[in-house]
């Protein structure tokens, strides 16, 4: 029944996994422009927090998703299955709910554990064979963040569905459309053979100095970066709609600020995906500055919008830009996550998409409430300010990582339980890997900070190390 793993293959599929997923996150604010003027009783904040909810759902359960996956023996094609199927059942029984409240039911709750499902099986597969020492690491991982991709696409195409067929065939036609797409990663989601299973006894053990200051600084301010990313994005795409539905009667030519700002956002993926696939490293621990700039523009760019929005070349071309200089916050998700957090991949990337479904679930309050409430004045404003609270994030990530360059510690994958002996025989000071000063972080690559000194490069040197008199007797 299963075919062969095959590498490129399988992050083919897990792309285009990823992409739908995506570009149905995207497009969705046309489902909210068209049920808004059908059910008017409903406000803007109920349909925001609909669009918002499967996605924020999906996104704040991969921890548990991904925790399953990897208990039950890296099962890829069985979750990649039943996240088929769920999505399935959620668009179909969708399509047949009395009003907007309903969904809260069928589209969040089956929708959501279905996303939840595929991207964990999407992420972890990818990883299973592009992991952090793998040179197209960086391209595996921006490729299977590429949902803006799709909705250069999607846009019109969900457009085109409701204005001709209705809002509720339209969902029963995405199911069918979805579920098929989905179930290829059936047939090519398979672990590696050549990597062990995950198993608790697996550990890093991390500096207590740096697990309680340094570290957890990053990933504060990672987990804040993520919120405010998610609020702005879903912010934008849920309601540019319905910002252009209320001076323009066609739902088509509505979508274009969402179709020019999921455009730029798209750019950034073709744009990042070529340069890695040339280069292969080329954006290796240079993420920080590229987002760093690019959030400060966006900033700048949404208070302009602000006060330039009668002008209606401005807004297309501020729609554009915004999404373009959004789009490496979304297109790097999963590298950009290893490199602010310092965390490996499989770890990172669950953390990544947990902020972000902490800022789907806040994003009607600080968007839809505001665009009713003022009908639409002060709502760039508002999402420039919370960029510019993004940009000071990075900064304090970016300065803090900076600091720890020169001392940054390596990481040593796949160590044995001869290696973890030798580390606490040699006595490292820096990185205290003692039982009474080391503090163990549950991981399933077995890996070992340890501190820059001559015995880190003979462990460097030999992939499954023993101590060295051993070695040297074995030489002789």
């Amino acid at each position: 029944m299963f075919c062969k793993p095959v590498p490129w293959l399988i992050l083919a599929v897990s792309a285009l996994s990823v992409i739908f997923l995506g570009g149905k996150r995207r497009a969705f604010g046309i489902f909210v422009a068209q049920l808004h003027a059908e059910f008017n009783q409903t406000s803007l904040a109920e349909l925001n927090w609909i669009g918002d909810s499967y996605s924020a759902v999906g996104y704040l359960t991969t921890t548990l998703s991904t925790s399953a996956i990897l208990a039950t023996g890296r099962r890829f094609w069985a979750s990649q299955l039943l996240g088929a199927i769920f999505v399935f059942l959620a668009c179909l029984t969708s399509s047949y709910v009395p009003n907007p409240h309903w969904l809260f039911m069928t589209h969040t709750v089956l929708h959501g554990i279905g996303s939840s499902l595929v991207l964990s099986s999407a992420g972890l597969v990818v990883n299973e064979y592009f992991d952090n020492n793998h040179r197209y690491h960086i391209l595996a991982t921006t490729l299977v963040s590429g949902g803006s991709v799709a909705s250069i696409v999607f846009v019109q195409f969900y457009a085109y569905l409701i204005e001709t067929y209705g809002w509720r065939q339209s969902f029963i036609i995405l199911g069918i459309l979805y579920f098929f797409v989905l179930i290829l990663g059936t047939f090519v989601f398979h672990k590696n053979a050549a990597k062990a299973d995950y198993r608790n006894e697996n550990c890093v053990l991390l500096d207590r100095e740096r697990l309680t200051c340094t570290r957890s600084s990053l990933l504060i301010l990672w987990l804040f970066d993520r919120i405010i990313t998610s609020i702005i994005t879903y912010g934008m795409l849920l309601n540019l709609a319905d910002y252009m539905h209320r001076r323009e009667p066609s739902l088509t030519k509505s979508a274009l600020l969402t179709t020019l700002f999921a455009a730029g956002e798209a750019s950034t993926y073709l744009i990042g995906a070529t340069l890695t696939g040339i280069t292969q490293n080329f954006f290796k621990n240079r993420l920080k500055y590229i987002l760093l700039v690019t959030s400060f523009i966006m900033s700048v760019g949404l208070i302009i919008w602000e006060f330039g929005a009668e002008n209606q070349h401005l807004s297309q071309f501020l729609a554009f830009a915004c999404g373009f200089c959004l789009g490496p916050s979304i297109t790097f998700l999963f590298p950009a996550g290893e490199e602010m957090t310092m965390l490996p991949g499989h770890m990172a990337y669950p953390f990544s998409l947990g902020g972000m479904g902490i800022g789907m679930s806040l994003s009607p309050i600080l968007s839809a409430v505001i665009a009713q409430a003022f009908k639409y004045r002060w709502f760039f404003l508002v999402q420039g300010a919370l960029m510019a609270g993004k940009f000071f994030c990075l900064l304090a990530s970016t300065i803090l990582l900076n600091l720890l360059a020169p001392n940054r510690s390596y990481t040593v994958t796949a160590l044995d339980e001869s290696t973890e002996e030798h580390c606490r025989d040699r006595s490292y000071s820096d990185s205290s890997l003692t039982s009474q000063r080391g503090r163990r972080w549950p991981t399933s690559l077995r890996r070992t900070t340890i501190s820059a000194s001559e015995d880190e490069e003979y462990l460097i040197e030999h992939p499954n190390p023993v101590k060295k008199e051993e070695t040297r007797k074995n030489s002789h």
